[in-house]
């Protein structure tokens, strides 16, 4: 019989074992109702150009998850975000596509129309996705990117709600969206923008379609008025997703599902705090700290640090850490086995974070108890990116709050 030491011994070692994440190789997936073969790792692009102020920087990215694998790239007449807005970020994938010589074949590429105008008029005009705005701006686009189709053209964000879609965990009132709006939410407003995407197709521009930072609401007029006026519904749904917004779990989650919308999630890191880099200098990587998002520019999406942002940021880097993982591999992981995502969009301005972003990626399948744990942290800490009633609260708190959990307001 073994002793009471080896029995205590082989226990610890079954429950070490227990704890190791399985990594694999890429994986490629039929994205929702398209034909595109897509990676799960979509290359993402916001801050090429701002950032990243050099194309060439832009470009070994590019390079880094080409030669990995990845297939699938995400842009947007708007980017890059932060400051420099408009234009830049298509131009450098469509001079990168250019220069490697890529087999326009093996690549899908994605962009997006803003009802904000920004990349598709100078000055910029709003909108509200009338067919020959959303012409215009599809025929921009398709020049920047030194192309003839788009595979995923995506409304960027509702006309009917404008900038203040954003950063909301609710849809609060009418009032929130009064001044951001360029339209109402009315249907013939639908029938209307449903129209202009069918004039792209049957130009040829586009393969296919989808929408981001929409609701359940949207989704569902969305798709039920393509059903009525014979034009394909969208096939993805790019909403702000992670660890720290989980938001579109609710009632979002539900139209998608019965509509066949997919999930192509951006902000998986929450703009980095989930990388836990702002509160372990050890996740600093190979950009300095003082050029971080947040440090560098904390008016930029500073709903992403705000104190209980960062406070559960803290309790997912333990975890991570007690899986042998590196938080950044969890963040990604995490959004990327959920199942109703197809692909999950990257958020790099480094050669190091895209590796890191590799490696999350070969991840397929996370353990049902760390699943258990992540949900547990996700009640005590639930969506704090989202604001509810208070926005401001999550935009002006102080950066540089400290690594241990402070009290709540």
């Amino acid at each position: 019989a073994a002793s009471p030491k080896s029995q205590t011994i082989a226990g610890l070692v079954k429950k070490a074992m227990s704890k190791v994440v399985e990594k694999k190789g890429f994986k490629y997936v039929q994205f929702g109702r398209s034909e595109l073969k897509v990676s799960e790792l979509c290359v993402g692009s916001m801050t090429w150009g701002s950032f990243n102020g050099d194309e060439e920087e832009a470009f070994a990215q590019l390079d880094k998850f080409w030669e990995a694998g990845a297939n699938f790239i995400d842009t947007a007449e708007l980017y890059p975000v932060a400051y420099n807005y408009g234009e830049t970020t298509e131009k450098w994938i469509g001079n990168w596509m250019k220069a490697r010589k890529i087999d326009r074949s093996k690549i899908y590429l994605a962009t997006k129309v803003n009802p904000a105008g920004v990349g598709s008029s100078d000055p910029p005009e709003k909108h509200s996705f009338e067919a020959e705005r959303v012409l215009q701006a599809c025929k921009l686009s398709l020049e920047r990117l030194g192309t003839d189709y788009i595979d995923l053209y995506q409304y960027h964000f509702p006309s009917r709600l404008g900038f203040a879609a954003f950063g909301w965990g609710s849809y609060g009132s009418p009032e929130r969206y009064a001044e951001a709006k360029t339209s109402e939410g009315d249907a013939k407003t639908f029938d209307r923008q449903v129209l202009a995407v069918k004039q792209l197709f049957d130009l040829g521009l586009i393969k296919d379609w989808g929408l981001s930072n929409e609701n359940a609401y949207g989704v569902t007029m969305i798709c039920t008025t393509c059903d009525r006026l014979g034009v394909p519904r969208p096939v993805s749904i790019q909403n702000d997703f992670s660890l720290n917004n989980r938001t579109y779990e609710n009632d979002v989650l539900e139209a998608a599902l019965e509509f066949g919308v997919v999930g192509l999630p951006y902000g998986a890191l929450a703009g980095g705090v989930l990388t836990a880099k702002y509160d372990d200098p050890k996740y600093a990587g190979d950009r300095p700290l003082d050029l971080a998002r947040h440090n560098a520019k904390p008016d930029f999406q500073g709903r992403y640090n705000n104190p209980n942002s960062r406070r559960a940021a803290q309790e997912y880097k333990a975890l991570a850490e007690e899986w042998g993982l590196k938080p950044v591999e969890l963040a990604y992981a995490w959004a990327n086995t959920r199942a109703y995502n197809a692909s999950v969009i990257t958020g790099t301005t480094t050669i190091g974070q895209c590796d890191d972003a590799i490696e999350a990626f070969k991840i397929h399948e996370l353990p049902a108890e760390l699943i258990a744990k992540i949900d547990q942290i996700h009640e005590k800490f639930r969506s704090p990116t989202a604001a509810l009633v208070d926005k401001p609260y999550l935009t002006t708190t102080d950066i540089h709050a400290p690594a241990v959990p402070i009290e709540a307001k």
